[in-house]
């Protein structure tokens, strides 16, 4: 596929790019700053990537450059959510510039472009109920407005998936095609945090599913470079069993 990734100078987007690259994808980076990613990548990285520039919050900007590089798909992962309830971050106004452009330009093509969206674990669902984790620990609360978002959408408009990983640390600062992880694949699991370890002290009043969430948080960390390579191995056909839903992800060697 074409890809458009937006936000590829962050510290997923550069390991998107390996890994878009080693599953066969065509990568065109939207960035602020050509610059800035040709310096963050190895000259046998960037040489094999179509880089534009422009501004992420800007609709027009994102539906014309998918438009004009003919993409296939858009993957997001600019912008970064604010860690209080009542913090403030850019991450909504990025959020629903792209989402805005991928519509359009799915107007204009007259057919749903395929497009991953990054979340966190809170806006997943509390196994067995409807309440989400962040009802229970509210943090990153702007990923659940972005989510109402997608969820308003008229229906064959967008093709999306949210990915809803926990904690992501990096493997390596190396950036290299083919990318190699030295972690196991991830294992996916719709609307809900795969494998989750359920305990009484949920039924403990006020605070037990709290308790129970913040036991389970550190099983749900991976790797920057596992996510990447699910979301390009994801992309490696039109028909994804993820479409209209958040992903929740854990390493599967835990």
């Amino acid at each position: 596929m074409k890809v458009l990734l937006v936000g590829a100078t962050g510290n997923l987007g550069l390991r998107l790019v390996a890994a878009l690259l080693t599953h066969g994808h065509s990568v065109i980076a939207f960035v602020r700053s050509s610059n800035k990613l040709e310096s963050l990548l190895p000259a046998s990285v960037y040489s094999q990537i179509t880089v534009i520039q422009g501004d992420a919050k800007d609709p027009a900007s994102i539906k014309r450059a998918i438009l004009d590089a003919n993409c296939d798909a858009v993957v997001n992962t600019a912008g970064l959510a604010a860690l209080p309830p009542w913090g403030k971050s850019d991450l909504p106004a990025i959020f629903r510039a792209v989402l805005d452009g991928v519509r359009q330009a799915g107007v204009d093509r007259k057919k749903p472009l395929r497009t991953w969206f990054l979340a966190g674990l809170g806006v997943l669902h509390y196994p067995g109920s409807e309440s989400m984790l962040s009802n229970h620990i509210p943090i990153y609360l702007e990923h659940r407005q972005n989510l109402r978002l997608l969820r308003s959408l008229p229906p064959d408009t967008v093709d999306w998936s949210m990915l809803c990983p926990g904690t992501m640390t990096p493997e390596s600062s190396d950036i290299n095609v083919p990318a190699k992880s030295q972690h196991g694949k991830l294992l996916g699991n719709a609307t809900t945090p795969p494998s989750w370890h359920d305990s009484w002290m949920k039924y403990i009043p006020l605070i037990g599913k709290s308790l129970v969430c913040a036991i389970n948080a550190s099983r749900y960390t991976t790797t920057l470079e596992q996510n990447a390579d699910f979301i390009a191995s994801d992309l490696e056909t039109y028909e994804s069993r993820w479409s209209g839903t958040t992903v929740g992800i854990i390493d599967g060697s835990k």
